[in-house]
């Protein structure tokens, strides 16, 4: 597997031979394969499929619950029938979640693949024994797993946008990323969250936790965020472009002190104890 130009420029040959062990253990492992290919898979083109199955199935009129729905859009929503408002909440309100939900649960499995695995394998042990420094290692297994978190998020971003677009034309909805709420998803939000993941993997691996347990708390650490999306439907608030530029901003800030907590603990004494 040959790197493209600019990563290769990135990390010297040691460090590309770590970042593509790593590449293939993580494909090999069936479970983790199946995981990274199923999440993309189901909220970027499941989920949407069933949104737009369901507002063709609605009547064009008015029906039990839709008016407060409709309530949640504001003025965004005059001129459209319940079913063009059904679709635009999900593009507008639950899109965003079921998308971003992509970036922190892959991270978080390839980071913990590549680190609390190795770990728990007892193959961190012979990683140090090779000419290969700690800096190095720590830098080589988090630019994999943010390079393949990024590629992921990438292709669902695309089969997101497919399905999206053939909904909006399908419904007659204004074109979802016309909206500037995605683009602070998609160019701050996301990557964010993408290294969120990866260095909270390492903090764990530095605590000695295990893969099934890191799990959890990843799952643990994705509520608070799902909540934050579904409680738009209580009325009270609306996630815009300027509530996603600081929640931006609050997850760029911790993934600072990650970095440098990570850092801090990627250490021979701490992994190999």
């Amino acid at each position: 597997m040959n790197l493209p130009r600019p990563l290769r420029k990135l990390i010297n040959p040691r460090e590309t031979a770590v970042l593509k062990k790593d590449f293939r253990e993580i494909w090999n492992s069936a479970g983790v394969r199946a995981l990274l290919i199923l999440l993309p898979l189901v909220f970027a083109g499941v989920i949407p499929i069933v949104f737009i199955v369901l507002s063709n199935l609605l009547p064009a009129q008015s029906f039990a619950g839709m008016d407060q729905l409709r309530a949640l859009l504001g003025e965004a929503q005059s001129g459209m029938n319940d079913r063009q408002a059904l679709f635009y909440l999900f593009s507008d309100c639950l899109g965003p979640m079921f998308f971003l939900l992509i970036p922190l649960l892959v991270s978080c499995i390839a980071a913990a693949t590549s680190f609390l695995g190795e770990r728990q394998h007892g193959t961190m042990e012979t990683l140090f024994l090779t000419p290969l420094t700690t800096r190095e290692i720590f830098k080589a297994k988090v630019i994999g797993c943010l390079v393949l978190s990024v590629l992921a998020t990438l292709i669902a971003f695309l089969l997101f946008t497919v399905i999206m677009i053939v909904g909006d034309i399908q419904l007659g909805v204004t074109f979802f990323l016309a909206n500037a709420s995605w683009w602070v998803l998609l160019l701050l939000v996301a990557p964010g969250l993408i290294l969120f993941g990866v260095l909270f993997m390492v903090v764990l691996n530095a605590h000695g936790t295990g893969v099934g347990e890191s799990m959890q708390i990843c799952g643990y650490v994705a509520l608070p965020f799902i909540l934050l999306f579904v409680a738009q439907f209580s009325g009270l608030f609306r996630l815009q472009s300027g509530a996603y530029l600081a929640i931006a901003a609050v997850i760029w800030v911790i993934d600072l002190f990650l970095w440098r907590s990570a850092a801090r603990h990627f250490t021979t004494e701490r992994l190999l104890r």
